[in-house]
């Protein structure tokens, strides 16, 4: 027999109330910056109060709508920083075009937590029951994240090719950094890249000066293991010099912009850790909490419960693998007519089929024309 707390909880997850279900969207547009959308959603979904007549009246003076608006905008100051409306104080886009000067610079002055030494240690945990929690996936440790924008800045110093980057819904690239390489000459036809130094003295040195500089740093770190990983890289990051088209050599795929979409998407989920926000919205945390869950019951083989004793309203959730379909029994030719028409087999009615619980796919759960 339930308790009367997990009854309880039961019915909420159930039949939701329209406020939560009101800031689960708001809450998943707050944290991907829809700030215009989130305003209006605001101002749209306010509960109305009505008199008998269907009027409406003023609602409590707990809560009015400019109040929600002014916290709404709290909310939001976080989002625009990070990646807000206007793309001057974007941190994120500076990263995704290659300023990564102008990204610390903004990071030191909003979110300076996020590259300070001084910032406590990060814990290895913070769950805890009836919580749920979903850290970073990336380090959201200072030195690592200083360093990994050193090494970003040393890429794009390097870069003899300009890498365009177009924001969401845009034609027209962003203005790029200048190159620091002097030449824009391609590599002849007959050969893939070139064995020989930038043409330009000057821009070699200063890389050279760069790349002692990153081995200073990788050598300064705390911990042994994270020395080793990162020495380990710059190897190949410097090797970068030995090309003249780096973009067209075999360490390529340092200079491309998903290289550039991971060192933003690391340096943002370290603002949302430093600015005590969550990594992910709620509604992504638990369409991943519900996934793995599933997939879990899945692997072990559960089988599904008697689909009589389901609340009302409950089904599975659409399988790829799960399509119900009618089988044809055998029938043995007697010579009678009623032989000519094959008989559908039926289930029996006293005993339900045992069904493995399907996976949850969230493509399929969103695309099903049979979702509630």
């Amino acid at each position: 027999m339930p308790s009367k707390a997990e009854s309880s909880r039961t019915k909420s997850l159930l039949f939701p109330a329209p406020q939560e279900l009101r800031e689960l969207v708001l809450d998943y547009l707050v944290h991907n910056s829809f700030n215009s959308t989130a305003e209006s959603f605001v101002s749209e979904s306010s509960v109305k109060h009505v008199d008998a007549d269907g009027d409406e009246v003023m609602r409590s003076p707990e809560r009015t709508l400019a109040e929600d608006l002014v916290d709404l905008r709290q909310r939001l100051i976080v989002g625009d920083l990070r990646k807000g409306m206007h793309q001057s104080s974007y941190i994120r886009t500076h990263i995704l075009t290659g300023k990564i000067d102008e990204a610390k610079a903004l990071l030191n002055k909003h979110f300076p937590s996020v590259l300070s030494e001084d910032t406590e240690e990060v814990p290895t945990s913070t769950s805890s029951p009836g919580r749920w929690d979903y850290l970073p996936s990336t380090s959201v440790n200072p030195e690592h994240l200083a360093l990994n924008l050193r090494i970003q800045a040393f890429i794009e110093a390097a870069r003899t090719i300009p890498l365009p980057y177009y924001p969401p819904g845009s034609s027209t690239p962003l203005p790029h950094p200048p190159l620091l390489s002097a030449t824009t000459k391609l590599p002849p036809e007959d050969e893939d890249t070139e064995m020989l130094g930038p043409e330009s003295e000057e821009a070699n040195e200063q890389l050279l000066h760069r790349v002692q500089g990153l081995y200073s740093d990788a050598n300064a770190l705390t911990r042994a293991e994270d020395r080793a990983r990162y020495l380990h890289e710059l190897k190949d990051v410097g090797g970068l010099l030995a090309y003249i088209k780096p973009e067209n050599s075999p360490l390529a795929a340092y200079m491309t912009q998903r290289r550039r979409e991971g060192i933003a998407d690391q340096i943002d989920g370290a603002i949302l850790y430093r600015a005590k926000r969550p990594a992910v919205s709620r509604i992504e945390l638990y369409a991943r909490y519900t996934a793995t869950l599933w997939g879990m019951l899945h692997e072990k083989d559960v089988k599904t419960p008697p689909r009589s004793t389901w609340p009302a309203g409950v089904s599975l959730p659409p399988s790829a693998g799960r399509s119900p379909e009618t089988t044809l029994a055998p029938v043995k030719d007697t010579g009678v007519l009623e032989n000519a028409v094959p008989a559908i087999k039926k289930p029996p009615v006293e005993k339900e089929a045992e069904e493995v619980l399907p996976p949850f796919d969230l493509h399929l759960f969103v695309e099903s024309p049979e979702r509630p």
